[in-house]
């Protein structure tokens, strides 16, 4: 049987769920390399990276944020504060609820990921224009929006 593309779709659009997972795969393998250099984990640099602009967040903010399931979310904590990456600290009101924080070690490692981020942002936007840049975040971001909406409503 011959597979056939979306009939919905004109003959040069190529179906896009497959170019995002595509450019993901792309960015998360530029990204896993360089940072694995550094000893951490899978995980590990996307909660770095917001944490450094966040600290004393929640580890559901860190979740949401980081677009993982709170499950994954516990055991990258866990395994970043027995690293001496993270601190995590009660909430005075709510002692359920913990805060998280980076280390000087965390901070440090933030600030390198940070700098890898640049270099695999540069190697993506590598001969965009300033205006192509806006049109193809104000585009991904339409798309996040679109997506997010449908798993709402599941």
């Amino acid at each position: 049987m011959e597979h056939r593309r979306s009939e919905s779709l004109p003959g040069d659009i190529r179906p896009i769920h497959h170019e995002l997972l595509r450019a993901f795969s792309h960015s998360n393998r530029a990204m896993l390399s360089r940072t694995r250099a550094l000893g951490l984990k899978p995980g590990q640099p996307k909660v770095l990276e917001y944490v450094v602009d966040h600290e004393g967040c929640t580890q559901r903010a860190i979740a949401d944020a980081c677009v993982m399931d709170r499950s994954t979310t516990t055991s990258i904590l866990a395994r970043m504060e027995a690293e001496g990456l993270i601190a995590r600290r009660s909430d005075e009101v709510d002692r359920r609820s913990s805060s998280v924080y980076l280390t000087d070690a965390g901070r440090e490692a933030a600030r390198r990921v940070l700098a890898i981020c640049d270099e695999v942002d540069s190697l993506a936007w590598n001969g965009f224009t300033d205006e192509e840049r806006s049109s193809l975040s104000d585009l991904l971001a339409r798309v996040i929006d679109n997506l997010s909406h449908d798993e709402e409503s599941l």
